[in-house]
């Protein structure tokens, strides 16, 4: 009963869904295969030759040992070079098929053909795992699941696996479609990742996805305000996004005067493009934890919800704490090592004339702590700050009164 409910409910969205998935990913995937080979037949061309031969100097790689841009001896080996789909950021001089295909962890690789939907896909993702829940709430849906006779862990469990288990489904697929595609399309060694390394960047890209999902179902699942609901989604997004920057940041604190000193590449822990890049195979795990504890903690709340709470910034008021701490504690984090950077400043200007001071550097943390901890406070117990001051206004009115 419930499978034909939500189905009925969402069989068309998860239709539209899947379609615009594999649509990102096939434009993806083409506009590499595409501009692989376009590119390919212009390094064969006369025209390559003639501006080679006309502007040698343009044509550089990077000199490890000298440290500075050298041009090519000769076309042919500029041409082998640049064809590699992945490299690092410097240009490399003289990359044999077994170099090229050579991969090592604490490498980030870029590539250099295509475009890069992978962000929009992603986004879509969390979007979707907002909207699950959140419309239902908002167009009274609620009411009618509540109506049934299935208890509500039943309805949770069963719109996880009736939708949002489809919808991940459909997001791992597309992923492995875009993987296939540039294999076929992109011969071999210039593909210069093999199979288990591009899987691996799936699989880390889909664990990170996987979370924000999950969150994103959290929030959906916690607020019920028609404005401030879709808001707090908005800038959980705009945050997350400098999540990464703000980790190496942060890590980085610990180790200012040995910059990378740890045993890992920092840049490589969040992995949401599918490439050479795979990641480390211990954030998955992390990742689907924390995933897995935003889903457990919207089902706790979700079989106790109360329709009476319905325009409420949180739906449930015994969680405004833990929200607020959670809130208050990632935004901190983000503003602190990407917005203000006060512990970064102190450490950069430590030794030099311009120094600025422990006492300072602890002020403004503070203030940053302080400001959001008050923004927010007002947003999660605005309720209950409007009903304290309308009973003061009541209070104070019936007071001049008598």
């Amino acid at each position: 009963m419930l499978k034909k409910i939500y189905l009925k409910r969402y069989g068309k969205a998860l239709i539209a869904f899947a379609v615009i998935t594999f649509g990102l990913y096939f434009l993806n995937a083409h506009s590499a295969v595409t501009n692989w080979q376009s590119q390919n037949n212009y390094y064969h061309s006369s025209q390559f030759e003639k501006e080679f031969k006309e502007h040698p100097e343009s044509f550089t790689y990077w000199n490890q040992e000298n440290e500075k841009d050298v041009p090519y001896t000769s076309s042919k080996d500029y041409v082998q070079d640049q064809l590699y789909v992945y490299g690092t950021a410097y240009s490399e001089h003289n990359i044999s098929a077994k170099q090229a295909q050579k991969y090592d962890a604490k490498t980030t690789y870029y590539t250099r053909f295509g475009g890069d939907f992978t962000i929009l896909n992603i986004v879509l993702v969390a979007l979707a795992g907002f909207l699950l829940f959140f419309i239902d709430e908002k167009t009274a849906f609620n009411r009618f699941l509540f109506a049934l006779p299935q208890k509500r862990k039943q309805l949770f469990r069963a719109k996880l696996l009736y939708v949002a288990l489809p919808i991940l489904a459909i997001f791992l697929l597309g992923q492995l479609f875009y993987v296939t595609y540039i294999k076929i399309g992109i011969p071999a060694p210039y593909l210069n990742a093999s199979w288990s390394q591009l899987l691996h960047a799936v699989f880390s890209s889909f664990s990170l996805a996987t979370l924000l999902f999950a969150v994103s179902i959290f929030i959906g699942s916690m607020v019920g305000n028609l404005v401030f609901g879709p808001l707090t989604w908005l800038v959980f997004v705009f945050f997350a996004s400098f999540t990464p920057g703000s980790v190496t940041n942060f890590l980085n604190l610990f180790t200012f005067k040995e910059y990378g000193s740890f045993p890992f590449n920092l840049e490589n822990l969040f992995i949401y493009r599918i490439g050479k890049t795979g990641g480390y195979w211990w954030m998955i795990p992390i990742f689907l934890i924390a995933a897995f504890l935003f889903i457990w903690w919207s089902y706790r709340k979700f079989t106790v919800l109360s329709l009476e709470n319905d325009g409420d910034y949180l739906l449930h008021r015994d969680s405004r704490w833990p929200v607020w701490f959670l809130m208050w504690g990632f935004t901190g984090f983000i503003s602190l090592n990407t917005f203000t950077n006060p512990w970064q400043s102190y450490l950069m200007l430590l030794d030099t004339p311009e120094r600025i001071s422990l006492f300072s550097t602890v002020i403004s943390t503070l203030v940053t702590l302080v400001l959001l901890g008050i923004m927010l406070y007002v947003l999660v117990f605005f309720s209950t700050l409007k009903a304290a001051w309308h009973h003061y206004r009541s209070k104070k009115h019936g007071v001049e009164l008598n």
